[in-house]
């Protein structure tokens, strides 16, 4: 009796532990599309006791490996976005992490998503911490994947969700940011053009 306790708490054990590398979809990384939207790809998940414990994808040697990540601040305890990206290329990537402040599509009428912080930290399981960069409308990280890489990332948040996350080709999103910005300056134009006349 006693073996087949033993015998189900390792079942147990090894299906919880299954489960759990199985929830991540990698993510590869593609060399020619601009920008990919990882919204649907983010495991969110409530932190313990100010940290997060997980099982990471498998790399490129098969091996899977257990994590734990702490909170920036000691004595809070915020939820975590989970998700796995890939190199299946054999040259170094670089990329930007995208959460915007700003959701209108889908963001409530009567409590608008209309900005705020997304991400406090960025931790990798494995590479180069990845670096945040300065933006007014969007946390911003830098990654850089190397070739054949899977690397995991544990986002801290600083609410208990995360709307939006896009993977970005550098180059492109400084375009899309400066076509934006001209966008609104020149609606900002005809609308005070407007008001004088």
């Amino acid at each position: 009796m006693r073996h087949f306790v033993f015998l189900a708490i390792f079942v147990a054990y090894t299906l919880s532990s299954l489960a759990s590398v199985l929830a991540f979809e990698v993510i590869a990384t593609p060399q020619d599309v601009n920008a990919v939207n990882l919204s649907a790809a983010v495991d969110v998940v409530p932190g313990t006791d100010g940290r997060v414990r997980l099982s990471t994808a498998p790399g490129a040697d098969g091996i899977v490996r257990r994590i734990e990540v702490l909170a920036a601040n000691e004595g809070t305890n915020p939820s975590w976005a989970l998700f796995a990206l890939s190199n299946p290329s054999d040259i170094q990537i670089t990329r930007l992490l995208v959460a915007p402040f700003f959701r209108m599509p889908g963001s409530g009428i009567f409590q608008p998503d209309l900005g705020s912080e997304r991400i406090a930290v960025l931790t990798p399981n494995a590479g180069l911490r990845p670096e945040r960069q300065l933006d007014a409308e969007a946390d911003v990280f830098e990654i850089i994947l190397d070739p054949g890489a899977t690397v995991t990332f544990a986002a801290e948040l600083v609410g208990d969700k995360l709307p939006e996350l896009f993977m970005w080709e550098p180059g492109a999103y400084r375009d899309y940011i400066s076509s934006f910005t001209l966008f609104r300056g020149t609606v900002l134009g005809i609308a005070g053009l407007a008001a004088v006349f």
